[in-house]
């Protein structure tokens, strides 16, 4: 299996966290749907491309660097005699991921080459969130191998969480661990979608010790859970 392995650094990012109103909460990582949706775009893919995306491929993430986090607020305005609603929402300056993608040999090589020469300008997040490399070589195609590890730096589902783990701190910059309802993927009625969610773990700055081995991907040796 071919993997895709991508460093990024955006000035800032914005994950909105769907089932919010007038807080709009980021997620501390890119979703699973917001990163294949970011492939899909730099591949020039419309819709049907991004959903065949969704069922091939595999991705995990890594909270390099949870950055700092910031808030906006702003007031919907619609006439005087209406009641102002302030909405904030939540900015994550200069965090670091490392995304993690497997699948189709083919389908990896377009993704990579695309990367390096986008259709659509990438973003992370909304439109505001510009894709930045995180450093030269941001783009990487690895060898995938499948392998069992208890010891991850990657997000992690919350039931295997749950049954028992350890977190270790390494870093002063750090996240402790939070469950997160991340959207997977999407269910189609006619042109309405709707997004499908797992359980996850999410932290940063240190690993995480899990009482029983689960199913990973090993990119070039860096165990990562996929979803």
């Amino acid at each position: 299996m071919l993997g895709l392995v991508v460093d990024v650094r955006p000035l800032q990012a914005h994950f909105r966290i769907p089932y919010n109103s007038l807080l709009l909460d980021s997620y501390p990582f890119p979703p699973r749907t917001t990163a294949i949706g970011m492939l899909a775009g730099a591949m020039g893919l419309p819709e049907e491309g991004f959903r065949r995306l969704l069922g091939e491929l595999r991705y995990g993430v890594i909270i390099e660097d949870p950055g700092s986090r910031a808030e906006e607020t702003a007031v919907i305005f619609k006439s005087q005699s209406s009641p102002l609603y302030p909405i904030t929402k939540v900015l994550l300056h200069r965090p670091r991921y490392r995304l993690f993608f497997a699948g189709d040999e083919e389908t990896i090589e377009r993704a990579h080459d695309a990367l390096l020469d986008p259709v659509f300008v990438p973003y992370l997040g909304d439109s505001e969130s510009l894709f930045y490399p995180a450093g030269g070589e941001y783009v990487r195609l690895v060898e995938v191998k499948e392998g069992k590890e208890t010891i991850l730096r990657s997000l992690v589902p919350a039931d295997e969480y749950e049954r028992g783990a350890r977190f270790t701190v390494l870093k002063r910059n750090n996240l402790f661990p939070r469950d997160y309802r991340m959207p997977v993927g999407f269910t189609y009625r006619g042109k309405t979608r709707r997004a499908v969610y797992r359980n996850v773990v999410a932290f940063a700055g240190g690993f995480v010790e899990l009482a029983n081995p689960v199913d990973v991907l090993l990119f070039d040796g860096e165990p990562v859970f996929t979803f």
